[in-house]
């Protein structure tokens, strides 16, 4: 099993490109302001199944506090 913590959220938008490219900024500019600078952010766009599509993947993960 992994020692990888389990993500505070992850998002999934599949549409039109130009859908998806439009709506992933707001969702982000929200994400930013709910989790601040408590968690890291992580995105990646990737082709869709059908033409014209995209995937596009938002994981939250809570920031880690170095060891002292």
């Amino acid at each position: 099993m992994s020692q990888r913590p389990r993500p505070l959220l992850a998002v999934r938008l599949i549409g039109p490109a130009g859908t998806v490219t439009a709506q992933k900024a707001r969702l982000l500019a929200c994400l930013a302001d709910a989790f601040g600078d408590r968690a890291v952010c992580r995105t990646s766009t990737r082709p869709a199944s059908y033409a014209n599509e995209v995937r596009f993947y938002i994981t939250i993960s809570a920031k880690e506090v170095p060891p002292r």
